[in-house]
């Protein structure tokens, strides 16, 4: 959990950083494209997430999906097979690449890193004998039923949120018969809070009622079509989310209200003091570079040129001083209180979110289709390896195979499973990547796909090592890569400097996340051995 708050408040951090400096970062296009794009590649994310958590790697991802996205183009265009077989054919194809790289690892013995480096060769190579290295797409034909999987918004961001509040007020009365602990009760009463605010919010964009329009057919099967539809709802529903989240804004008062009476109700509240004034110098600083940035460029030393520079500088600097004093903050009132300051510290927080969401259009914002693909699979994935024996199958295998082994576990067959999950996911990819560029190039397309997956997923807490790794990590990791290539466009920095900073970012997390990780162990030390005396 405290590897996700890291990348998490990375995210924010860079999404927050990029905004101040350049506020076209939270315009509703812009924002869906990063949906689109973290979505596709935080499908793969997942796949590789499975290879790595047993200790495996696979390379060959970027070539997979620039095969599957040929196949597809070909057997439409080329072939004449219907879509259904299409689609059939490619899915087949991707669990074949998987069960081969399986076999080659668990069966010859031979190491992930070589079997999938050669894919990543060959099945570039095959993708361009089969198409005779000239670019496939699928013209307009499609784009009204096809290319919707990935081009489409099938429901808003509201739709998602009233079912998000749905699930934490369900989660909310089912934990509470379950728990006594009275902070734990404060706490859930504020998620209860919080997710009846998401389900008033959801529901306001339908205050003046919705229309369903349909549209031709997806697909068609033995006979039976699935129809396109969209949700017509009017202009005036669309802004309600966005007053009533600056409404929920206002409960920050009572959040710091009820959090200084925690705190003064301790007998070390003067531990306090210097966090606060560190949160307010913070604070301050920030106002401070939002003003800096508005100033106009010959105000900045030595010249103009300079103006960029200090700007970016000034703004992630002083956001970054803001979020530090705000987990000093954090950790001493909740140390001073014991633990009673975690619900007024929620609802503070989540008022203030709210506040900042309810300044942008996101509100009115419409979700990509593939972001609807990557929550389905999400949520399949965290619960096959969180809640089944297969999944913690996978966890022994990584943590140690020769004990998996001896305990009875099949590690051979879940090696196997671990590949094919990666190559179903790449190929899932690969049909909506294809989908959406329209374009499939044999001899590029996919590229590098690769190494961005395993950045996601490392950044979101897999080790390379195996046998540890969670899905909402990797999730969050994919969004970090997408949002940090976004940024450098938008703070007005030149794409060639995108692989050095994205780099010297990804370096720098994993070194923060490996120096906490020992202060962690160094602290539970010292706590273990403090109880044994």
């Amino acid at each position: 959990m405290n590897k996700i708050n890291g990348i998490l408040l990375l995210l924010l951090y860079v999404c927050v950083g990029t905004a101040l400096l350049n506020d076209q970062f939270v315009n509703v296009g812009n924002m869906q494209n990063n949906l689109r794009w973290t979505a596709e590649f935080g499908i793969i994310g997942i796949g590789v997430a499975f290879v790595i958590i047993t200790g495996g790697i696979d390379l060959s991802i970027g070539s997979v999906i620039g095969l599957i996205g040929c196949i597809l183009a070909m057997s439409l265009t080329e072939w004449g097979v219907s879509v259904p077989v299409a689609l059939g054919l490619v899915m087949l194809i991707s669990l074949v690449i998987g069960l081969y790289h399986g076999l080659l690892v668990t069966k010859l013995k031979l190491p992930a890193f070589v079997v999938t480096l050669c894919g990543l060769m060959y099945f570039r190579g095959l993708a361009r004998l089969l198409t005779d290295d000239k670019t496939q797409g699928f013209g307009s034909e499609y784009n009204e039923t096809l290319r919707l999987f990935a081009i489409g918004k099938p429901c808003s961001i509201a739709f998602l949120t009233l079912l998000s509040g749905i699930a934490i007020l369900t989660w909310c009365v089912w934990s509470q018969s379950r728990r006594r602990d009275q902070n734990s009760a404060d706490v859930r009463a504020v998620v209860g809070l919080i997710g009846l605010a998401m389900v008033v919010i959801g529901a306001a964009r339908y205050r003046y009622g919705w229309e369903f329009v349909s549209g031709p057919p997806l697909l068609s099967i033995a006979g039976f079509s699935v129809p396109t539809w969209n949700v017509m709802v009017p202009d005036a529903g669309l802004v309600i989310p966005q007053q009533i989240l600056l409404w929920c804004g206002c409960a920050v008062i009572p959040g710091i209200l009820w959090l200084a009476v925690t705190v003064f109700q301790g007998a070390h509240w003067p531990r306090t003091i210097a966090p606060v004034v560190s949160l307010a110098v913070g604070a301050g600083l920030v106002l401070w570079a939002t003003q800096l940035v508005r100033a106009a460029d010959e105000w900045f030393w030595p010249d103009a040129s300079w103006a960029r520079t200090y700007r970016i500088l000034a703004v992630f600097g002083a956001l970054g001083m803001l979020m530090l004093a705000i987990g000093w903050f954090t950790r001493t009132t909740r140390e001073v209180t014991e633990g009673r300051a975690s619900a007024p510290l929620l609802l503070t927080g989540a008022a203030g979110v709210s506040w900042l969401i309810g300044k942008t259009p996101l509100g009115e914002m419409l979700v990509p289709s593939p972001m609807i693909f990557l929550i389905v699979l999400g949520v399949l994935a965290a619960v096959f390896l969180n809640q089944t024996i297969y999944g913690r199958y996978l966890l022994a295998l990584g943590n140690n195979e020769e004990a998996a082994r001896y305990s009875g576990i099949n590690t051979q067959l879940m090696t196997v499973v671990a590949y094919m999950l990666c190559s179903l996911a790449a190929g899932v990819a690969g049909i909506l990547f294809a989908l959406d560029l329209n374009s499939i190039q044999p001899n590029g397309h996919g590229n590098f796909y690769e190494l961005y997956a395993i950045a996601a997923a490392v950044l979101g807490g897999c080790s390379l090592r195996g046998g540890e790794g969670t899905i909402m990590g990797v999730v969050i990791g994919a969004a970090v890569m997408q949002v940090l290539r976004n940024s450098i466009s938008m703070v007005g920095m030149p794409s060639s400097r995108e692989p050095l900073i994205i780099g010297l970012v990804l370096l720098l997390g994993v070194i923060a996340d490996e120096v906490m990780k020992r202060l962690a162990a160094r602290r539970k030390a010292i706590a273990e051995g403090a109880a044994v005396e």
